[in-house]
């Protein structure tokens, strides 16, 4: 007699993944993804802000050594404009730029009235001589300050995105060349004509 074949079949080996593991695998893999997107755009943002950061400060120190030359030319009557406006040319046509040149006022007169307040304290008649010299020099003195110095102030603008973005710089201009006021003193000077005693001759 033939012999039966034996075709009991032996449990079966799991060898691949179920679908739950495959979706948590990719899930993983998508998130690991998303945040190098974002950590890539955060770094390429950054690099783009600091290069636009290092262009403005660039253009700006040209403005401000461009307007300073410019005043010290022409000196402040033709130099010194009240505000200028402008954009740059290509390759910097986002940037624009805006500067304004201004008197600064001295008041030495006022620290002085207030000193010789101090010091006539208790007097009754402290406007002397003296006193009225001291003011008058001081007067003098504020008015060639004021006359000597201007205020340079300029702004760098630029669009980040949908947000504007700036820097700016001051700085003072002096010039030491300006005519000293007169101090309007009155008194003899001791210039008057004086009659010519004459050599001797007839």
């Amino acid at each position: 007699m033939m012999r039966p074949l034996n075709n009991t079949r032996g449990p079966l080996n799991k060898s691949g993944f179920t679908f739950i593991e495959v979706l948590v695998a990719m899930l993983i893999f998508v998130l690991a993804a998303l945040t190098a997107v974002e950590l890539v755009k955060g770094a390429v943002k950054s690099t783009g802000r600091t290069k636009e950061i290092t262009e403005a400060t660039w253009l700006l120190q040209n403005i401000m050594t461009e307007l300073e030359t410019k005043i010290e030319t022409l000196g402040f009557e033709d130099g010194c404009e009240k505000k200028t406006e402008a954009r740059f040319s290509a390759p910097y046509e986002n940037y624009s730029w805006i500067a304004t040149c201004e008197e600064i006022e001295f008041r030495l007169s006022e620290t002085a009235a207030k000193a010789m307040a101090a010091k006539a304290a208790g007097e009754e008649d402290y406007d002397t001589r003296e006193d009225q010299v001291l003011k008058l020099v001081l007067n003098v003195a504020s008015d060639y300050m004021t006359n000597s110095t201007r205020e340079l102030h300029a702004s760098v603008k630029w669009m980040e995105g949908s947000t504007p973005r700036s820097i700016s710089a001051t700085t003072q201009v002096i010039t030491l060349d300006q005519k000293l006021p007169s101090l309007g003193l009155g008194g003899s000077s001791g210039s008057g004509s004086s009659s010519d005693p004459g050599d001797g001759t007839p």
